[in-house]
């Protein structure tokens, strides 16, 4: 059985697989990389069907979306590690292997996570970002500081349940807020992840929908009417002060 088990959704995303792949199959650690594609036409099946790689599998059928992708993938997983990279992202192989490592040698932690590289369309880095270390309640009222892309967690956080697909594009901020409840999390030195951002990419394209569905997530854990109006005003605060003094939404000017 692998050790790490990686699922990359994806959907007509040929244009910047191939590094998301190479970045995967230069792992030494033992792992198997799950390609879920949702039917694409733009050339993803002929890409994937050329891979000689013995740890890539893949299936190419149409779903609901990349949050059920994501399950579909989490299903046919067999490693004792898991972890989810898009399918226009690269890890940092050398800092994967080391974090994977870590965790295998101490089985209490449920998960680690580490920092981002950003990157423009053209694969330059133009940010980089390190998180502050995990606290429950900061992810809670923040969401955002940690992320996904960098996480890698045990299998029987499954048990808490899968990704909700009623979720478009904050389904990981619901499910690791589920998972890491009571989890031992650590953080990792340095970046785990070379996160491409560029104008095809969810964040771009739309970022207040994910901040939208967050903050529906953020709600549901409110402890009455003083919780949820704490919630509301720092979603709003966020919003009104953060385009002003920074790129944000945008990860870069």
């Amino acid at each position: 059985m692998p050790s790490f088990s990686i699922v990359t959704p994806v959907y007509n995303s040929a244009s910047f697989l191939e590094a998301t792949l190479d970045s995967v199959a230069r792992l030494t650690v033992s792992h198997e990389h799950i390609v879920v594609d949702g039917g694409s036409s733009d050339g993803t099946v002929a890409l994937l069907e050329s891979r000689s790689d013995p740890n890539l599998s893949w299936i190419s059928e149409p779903d609901r979306g990349q949050t059920h992708a994501v399950n579909k993938g989490f299903e046919r997983a067999q490693g004792e590690l898991l972890g989810w990279l898009n399918g226009d992202d690269e890890y940092v192989s050398e800092g994967v292997d080391r974090a994977v490592e870590h965790l295998l040698g101490k089985p209490e932690l449920d998960a680690a996570f580490g920092g981002l590289d950003i990157t423009d369309e053209r694969g330059e880095v133009r940010r980089e970002y390190r998180p502050a270390r995990f606290s429950w309640r900061r992810y809670l009222y923040l969401g955002d500081y940690l992320p996904t892309p960098t996480i890698i967690f045990r299998r029987r956080l499954l048990e808490h349940g899968a990704l909700d697909e009623r979720f478009v594009d904050a389904a990981d901020y619901d499910f690791f807020l589920r998972v890491f409840r009571n989890a031992r999390v650590e953080r990792f030195p340095g970046a785990l992840v070379r996160f491409r951002y560029h104008p095809e990419s969810k964040t771009a394209r739309d970022a207040f929908r994910g901040q939208d569905e967050a903050l529906r997530i953020r709600l549901k854990w409110a402890r009455g009417p003083l919780g949820r109006g704490a919630m509301k005003a720092m979603d709003r605060t966020k919003r009104l002060v953060l385009p002003r003094i920074s790129a944000w939404p945008r990860l870069f000017p």
